[in-house]
């Protein structure tokens, strides 16, 4: 069985999967919280004043990191979505070798029967192991049937904003913006207000697209987990099948082998005293 691995896809997809792993965790937190408060109180009035209130530095880039945080997390789910449907398909695989190893044993506890019915009486007779080969649905990677027209474009943009093109176009409209705007082609001097605005409306409406998303990935999750279920329910059903075979076998042999005249044939040889067969101290 081969192992997922939730690195696989194109360069951008792993660099955002490396960026969650660096900064899921509790420090990535406290240091964003301890600079936060570091620079507010080195930027404020009475000590350096770089950046006095309301911080339109620090704003600006929380903004920005933000922004771009939220697409990682785009290109997260969409990673995890891609994972889960290839360890999907990697259960099914799974399952369908398991049940081909039980339909070649199949195929031996049935020559086996046909033996032993040549020596068994008719009522003992053992009946056919055979049965229709078992078929199991693949996964299927598609959205359920009672998805609306809303669900269906909120996958979509979903599906496109978690690229590395969407975290690409995305760098180059902001740092274009500030590079224009710093030159006086556009009318939004710095810390470019529009710009921020127009930022934090975008993450607003990224915050319910993840929210949608995380809906759509638990339902997708829910389904493999019931497919998964299936599949073992369809292969312990087959080696239950086939145990019960194997044991009205063992039932037939023991049977054949108490019929079977005792002749002494399988007694051990007598032995004298000192551990010699009588018949071999005989002959001595």
């Amino acid at each position: 069985m081969a192992v997922t691995d939730p690195d696989q896809g194109t360069a951008g997809d792993r660099a955002a999967a490396w960026m969650t792993r660096r900064l899921s965790s509790m420090v990535t937190v406290y240091v964003t919280v301890g600079l936060s408060v570091l620079w507010m109180v080195l930027g404020a009035r009475g000590l350096l004043g770089f950046d006095p209130y309301p911080y339109p530095v620090l704003l600006f880039v929380g903004n920005v990191v933000q922004l771009l945080l939220i697409f990682v997390i785009l290109v997260g789910q969409r990673t995890l979505s891609a994972a889960g449907e290839r360890r999907s398909q990697q259960t099914y695989d799974d399952a369908q070798a398991i049940l081909r190893e039980c339909h070649r044993l199949q195929a031996h506890i049935d020559e086996q029967a046909r033996m032993l019915n040549r020596a068994a009486a008719p009522r003992d007779r053992l009946d056919p192991c055979d049965t229709a080969p078992i078929l199991i649905a693949p996964p299927v990677a598609l959205e359920p049937a009672v998805a609306g027209p809303n669900r269906r474009i909120a996958a979509w943009l979903v599906q496109w904003l978690g690229s590395t093109a969407a975290v690409v176009w995305t760098a180059v409209i902001v740092f274009g913006w500030m590079a224009l705007a710093l030159a006086g082609v556009i009318p939004d001097p710095y810390p470019f207000p529009f710009l921020l605005f127009c930022s934090s409306l975008a993450q607003l409406v990224f915050m319910f697209l993840i929210m949608v998303g995380q809906d759509v990935l638990g339902e997708a999750s829910d389904r493999r987990v019931i497919q998964t279920a299936d599949h073992t329910a369809v292969v312990l059903q087959q080696c239950r099948h086939l145990r019960q075979h194997l044991v009205a076998q063992d039932e037939l042999i023991l049977s054949l082998v108490a019929s079977l005249p005792d002749d002494g044939g399988g007694a051990p040889a007598p032995r004298t005293p000192d551990g010699l067969p009588a018949a071999t101290r005989r002959a001595t």
